[in-house]
């Protein structure tokens, strides 16, 4: 992978556009799905509409990546339903582009704590 590989960005969240802005600013060609096709990103930034719960979306919005960030969720109280085909959808989109995955997960899997998540 050279710095020039195309690295795709999935969801247009905070964390979504703190991923994407920061590889922008690095110098990598970055693309970044977005379900109405629209997001706050600086100029160089590929944004397409994709709704990538949908495996042919997913595929579209990955091509020709070789590192893809998912950083899209569902609302929060719909995550049992939507989770797992949205997880299944990116997976195989990553797959069919040979790309690497990489999750933006969130601390919710620890449970309540009481110190230190180490």
């Amino acid at each position: 992978m050279n710095e020039r590989s195309l690295h795709v960005v999935l969801g247009s969240g905070p964390l979504g556009l703190a991923v994407a802005r920061h590889l922008a600013a690095r110098g990598d060609r970055v693309r970044a799905a977005h379900r109405g096709g629209r997001a706050d990103l600086p100029s160089g930034v590929e944004v397409v509409s994709a709704n990538v719960a949908e495996v042919a979306d997913a595929k579209r919005a990955c091509e020709g990546a070789a590192v893809v960030y998912h950083c899209a969720n569902p609302p929060y109280a719909k995550w049992p339903e939507l989770h797992p085909p949205l997880m299944d959808a990116i997976i195989d989109g990553a797959a069919a582009a040979g790309a690497r995955l990489v999750f933006g997960d969130n601390l919710y899997a620890y449970g309540p704590v009481n110190g230190p998540v180490k």
